[in-house]
Formats: structure tokens, sequence, C-alpha cells
């Protein structure tokens, strides 16, 4: 394959922490591979801060200290490795991915890392490299998943890396992300344990503070798209898409299975396509 390929098409994935989009992305891309005969990337961006947390942390950074973070991503040698740490856990087996990357420590860290803007400007690096390759390579559609995307996108399109047509920034209440990840979105809050409502609070709690601090750095803050509409799942109206590029809020808080969950975005995601 060459550069000669057309640019693919990028859908971003975006929003709040526990809203579901990591499962709607992966469950998007299997669709549009199996079902629609796509050629699909899919580039998990939010990935990039937590290797960086784990590649510092290896190295006695203090995640604390903004300098030291900075010093290190400085550091040329540091920052190669740092490149080689993201390619060599891209090819681990996900239940190691997982276990290595998908800690709360790792995910409370993350946040910090992302505030710094030398944090933002190395993913912003590989993003443009990774988007370079999919087009080499033929693939024909991106889905990225991440925060503070809608920049980023319109940010990869004006540099020609690909043709982004379309924006989604997922928000939930922060109880029902926390009962759908720990398996309990079945059951009443009230009706659960103490053991289990305070795996729910703890989580609750994380999920707040994590938005907050996503909400609140001044290096690509997450925000919703301004004059969007929002959808509630699962009712997303199947609507003509009209323009280059169309954005929407969707609202994951509904009791739904993540297959349910899943579903209406895939049919959107299709629909937009191939439009």
């Amino acid at each position: 394959m060459t550069a000669t390929n057309p640019l693919p098409k990028l859908i971003t994935f975006d929003g709040e922490a526990r809203s579901g989009k990591g499962t709607i992305v992966g469950r998007v891309k299997d669709a549009l591979r199996d079902e629609y005969g796509h050629r699909v990337m899919l580039i998990d961006a939010g990935q990039v801060f937590r290797c960086l947390v784990v590649a510092a942390t290896n190295r006695g950074v203090d995640l604390d200290n903004p300098k030291a973070i900075n010093a290190f991503l400085r550091d040329d040698e540091s920052a190669e490795a740092c490149v080689q740490f993201v390619k060599a856990v891209y090819h681990m087996e996900k239940i190691d991915r997982d276990a290595l990357l998908y800690s709360p420590a790792v995910s409370v860290a993350s946040a910090k890392i992302g505030a710094q803007p030398l944090s933002q400007a190395f993913k912003d690096e590989l993003l443009k490299k990774w988007l370079r390759d999919a087009r080499t390579e033929g693939f024909d559609i991106v889905l990225l998943d991440g925060r503070a995307l809608e920049e980023v996108g319109q940010r990869l399109e004006s540099d020609d890396l690909c043709d982004f047509i379309l924006g989604l920034y997922f928000i939930c209440e922060p109880r029902i992300g926390a009962m759908r990840t720990l398996g309990l979105i079945e059951q009443d809050y009230d009706e659960l344990d103490a053991d289990k409502k305070v795996q729910v609070d703890e989580l609750v709690d994380q999920i707040e503070a994590r938005n907050k601090a996503d909400r609140e750095r001044t290096v690509q803050p997450i925000t919703p798209p301004v004059h969007a509409p929002v959808f509630n799942l699962p009712d997303v109206p199947l609507q003509k898409i009209d323009g280059d590029r169309f954005m929407a809020t969707i609202d994951t808080s509904s009791k739904l299975s993540k297959s349910e969950m899943a579903e209406p975005v895939v049919q959107l995601v299709a629909k937009t396509i191939h439009n």
C-alpha cells in the first residue's frame, strides 16, 4: 500500500470517565469490520497517558511533581523509550494490558500526566504517525478513543491526515457508570448489600474526580461539542447527516446492557459513513 490511498475517515469517541465509550468503540470497530467490510484502525489515545504513567513510574518519576514529569518527557532517551513501550503494550494480550494499565492508581495518575502540555504533545505526535500509517496501509476508517478529541480531530484534518466526519461525546450519570462497570447494572442501588454499595460509592468518587480533573486542566480540557444534539440511549434517531461533519452528545445513563448500549451507536456510525 502507498500514501496515494484516500484519506481515512476519522470518527472520534470522546467524553467522560466510565461513560461506556471504550466498550462502544470496540463494538463499533467489530461491526464495521465484520458486517460492513471496512478496514478499521482503532486508536486509544487515553492508553498513551496510561503508558506514560507506567514508564515514568518505572523510572522513579514523582507524578505529583509537574517539573519532574516534564523533565522526563524532555529527555530524548526517555521519550523514545516511551514510544517503544507504547508499541509493546499495543501488542500485549488484552488481559495483560488491562492488568498493567487499568488499575485505580494508574487511572488517577493518568489525569495528572494528561494535564501536562508535553504529555499532550507526545500523544499528538503519536496520533499523527498512526494516521499516516493508517493511510499508507490502506485503512479506510480510523476510530479514535480518548478525551478532548474535537480539537484534536480538527487539527489532524487540517494537517491533511484524515477526513473528520463524526464526533461523539459520551456522558453518563456517575452511579450508573459505576454500577455498569462493576456488573451491577441489572440491580437497583438501594437493593445492594453494604459491601457492594461501598464499591459503587468508591468508584463514583473516582469517576467524579477524574471528570473534574479533565474538565479543569488547562491543556485540551474535555468539553461537549457546542450546539450539538443530545441523544439519550437507546433513542438515537438515524437522521440524514448534513454537512461535512456531524457532532453529537450521547447520554448512556439508561440502565442498558453493553450490547443494548452499543447497537444504536453502531447504526449511527454506519449511517454516517455510508450517507
